[in-house]
């Protein structure tokens, strides 16, 4: 029974029992639009009939183009003799019957009512229409003519015909049902051979790929969105991977120098106050390093989770500088700032990211720019987007490293990378600040010259 059931609500037997029930549901529309039809056209016959009928009947009377016939004439009704689904009644001017075919006993219908005419009549198993007529002679009623239609065999036809076609309906269902789990099945096989596929794909075979249909339909183009899905997963996976990797071994180095020192405490501190002192030191240094650094992958990591939510505010460009530019000349007196821009210039975006976005590149050229070399901070409102560009005498970028300094953990002179106490974090946290407003940043730089960072950043104020 289980078995029964789990097939049934498959897709392909849901699909052929949808199309079955459209199918039925049309079937039955055609059938009763067909039923109903016919049977409008055989009452439209058998009206047309007795109209005729009774007409041919009224000239014999009165004698309209033929000799006048008596009311009780046998020839009068003739017609009624060779069919027997007809009937023919005529009474004089009072209502007495005068001549009858009586093929069907119909005494009850009254002949001197409803003249001009024509009803529908049911009487059990007859199914009759009948014409009365009054037929006049110089304006005086010389006689009633009744002409009644029996429609026993049209309705035996009509229920013929629709039991021919509920059987039909019958049929239609049934190859229906065959041939739309037929049609299903093949339909839904590229799905089949995409759901094998993707059991198969796992963590240890993130690079497997589904396999897309030839045809430009919904099909294959869920093949590629599945794809490229995956494309993203993977790149996501390995970035992951070595972000995990880069972490471990950032932290390893600093956790190794904490424990050499708390050794040396423990062998020699105790007796000897430059060795504790010294010890102390660089245990301070270190954890330092790593709360900066642990601090910046939390940024990042609330950044890819979804977590730092921007607060846009209006301000002055100008006043941000200020503060960044009286922090800046605190943290390195060895080196030459200048800050040029209007300080009227207002910005629409998160101010203390933007500030923290400042603080980071700055920080960054103070490090690859020798003492005494200059740095210069440039900022402005172009149209519709505000640019903030820095400048410096610094060391420089080879070309080859300008498109992967943003990524994490990346740093260009990595044997210089203790000394200046870089974590390679920095300008990863001032791309995402970057995107999350929806600007852009771009390097130009050369060796030994110097490098230009040039932030836009857009300025809904002037939208």
């Amino acid at each position: 029974m289980k078995i029964r059931i789990k097939k049934l609500t498959k897709l392909s037997w849901k699909l052929a029992l949808q199309y079955a029930l459209v199918f039925f549901a049309v079937l039955i529309l055609l059938n009763v639009s067909v039923l109903f039809g016919v049977k409008l056209f055989l009452i439209n016959e058998a009206m047309q009939k007795v109209e005729s009928e009774s007409g041919v009947i009224e000239k014999r009377i009165i004698g309209v183009d033929t000799e006048k016939m008596a009311l009780d004439d046998p020839e009068i009704i003739y017609e009624a003799e060779s069919d027997n689904t007809l009937d023919i009644r005529i009474a004089d001017s009072y209502g007495n019957i005068v001549n009858a075919s009586n093929n069907f006993k119909m005494s009850d219908i009254p002949i001197t009512k409803n003249i001009d005419t024509i009803q529908k009549l049911e009487s059990e198993d007859l199914h009759l229409v009948v014409k009365n007529i009054a037929a006049m002679d110089e304006g005086n009623i010389k006689a009633y003519i009744q002409v009644t239609q029996n429609m026993a065999k049209e309705y035996s036809f009509l229920n013929i015909l629709s039991i021919s076609l509920a059987f039909a309906d019958l049929g239609g269902i049934l190859f229906s049902l065959f041939a739309g789990y037929l049609l299903s099945r093949k339909m839904l096989h590229p799905i089949d051979k995409m759901t094998k596929a993707a059991n198969e794909i796992g963590l240890s075979r993130l690079s497997k790929r589904l396999e897309v249909p030839q045809s430009d339909d919904e099909l294959s183009r869920l093949a590629n969105t599945f794809n490229e899905m995956l494309d993203r997963i993977q790149i996501a996976f390995e970035q992951q991977g070595q972000f995990v990797a880069n972490a471990s071994h950032e932290l390893r180095t600093p956790l190794a120098i904490i424990q050499g020192y708390i050794g040396m405490m423990d062998r020699w501190g105790k007796q000897d106050e430059k060795v504790l002192q010294e010890s102390i030191d660089a245990i301070k240094k270190e954890t330092s390093s790593m709360t900066v650094m642990i601090e910046k992958l939390l940024f990042l990591a609330r950044g890819d989770n979804g977590g730092q939510v921007l607060q846009k505010t209006n301000f002055l460009i100008g006043e941000l500088m200020k503060e960044v530019s009286d922090e800046t000349a605190l943290l390195s007196t060895g080196h030459i700032f200048k800050f040029k821009g209007s300080s009227e210039l207002e910005l629409l975006a998160d101010r203390r990211m933007i500030k923290q976005m400042l603080r980071a590149l700055l920080d960054n050229s103070i490090k690859f720019t020798p003492v005494g070399k200059q740095i210069n901070v440039f900022y402005s409102v172009n149209g519709k987007n505000a640019e903030f560009r820095i400048v410096d005498e610094g060391i420089g970028i080879p070309k080859k490293d300008i498109q992967k300094i943003f990524e994490r953990f990346y740093r260009v002179d990595k044997a210089r990378a203790r000394e200046t106490g870089g974590s390679g974090l920095g300008l990863s946290i001032v791309k995402w600040i970057v995107d999350v407003h929806g600007g852009q940043i771009n390097i130009e730089s050369t060796v030994e010259k110097g490098t230009s960072i040039i932030v836009t950043l857009p300025n809904s104020l002037n939208i």
